[in-house]
């Protein structure tokens, strides 16, 4: 069908948002709940392996697609994940089951990602526990920032999974 210059719709797209480009991560990456089989089964990744073995992740994020992309993403490669979307409950969640890493977003409501860390590295219980920053900010030395301010790993938003899983495996098993 063509269409002349007062036919096409005046409809303009959207602008990019990164957090857009990280919701549709797992489409892009070949990764979805709509496509059954890609995870043989829906237990492992698309490799058959399962990197994870039942390590517990907490993921604290605020953005419903960015928790359900972890979420996916995480238990796919065999870890059991937990989510929480501000840094009160995340506080509280990782209290209440000692997850193995935690992620966090930096930009949060009420208490932020920066707060939420320096919370976890001062209490007795959760200070051994390794935080990484999850954020869409990647430039202008915010990675070197977070990673000064305490934090164990950083990881971008968006990424592609693979990506994600290794920065997460380096961070659980420092000497492999």
């Amino acid at each position: 069908m063509v269409f002349s210059n007062n036919e096409i719709p005046e409809k303009r797209p959207e602008p990019f948002r990164p957090e857009t480009a990280w919701s549709l991560a797992p489409l892009l990456a070949g990764v979805g709940r709509d496509y059954p089989g890609l995870f043989n089964g829906g237990s492992y990744n698309s490799l058959g392996t399962n990197e994870g073995k039942g390590r517990r992740i907490l993921v604290i994020d605020d953005d419903p697609s960015s928790l359900e992309l972890c979420d996916l993403i995480l238990q796919s490669f065999g870890y059991v994940t937990n989510l929480a979307g501000n840094g009160e409950e995340g506080l509280a969640k990782a209290r209440s089951t000692g997850p193995d890493l935690i992620l966090c977003d930096i930009r949060l409501p009420g208490l932020d990602g920066v707060e939420v860390m320096k919370r976890i590295k001062t209490d007795p219980f959760l200070r051994r526990i390794p935080i990484v920053a999850l954020t869409i900010y990647s430039s202008g030395g915010h990675r070197e920032r977070l990673l000064a301010a305490g934090f164990d790993g950083y990881l971008p938003k968006p990424t592609i999974p693979e990506v994600f899983i290794r920065e997460i495996s380096n961070i659980l098993n420092p000497l492999r």
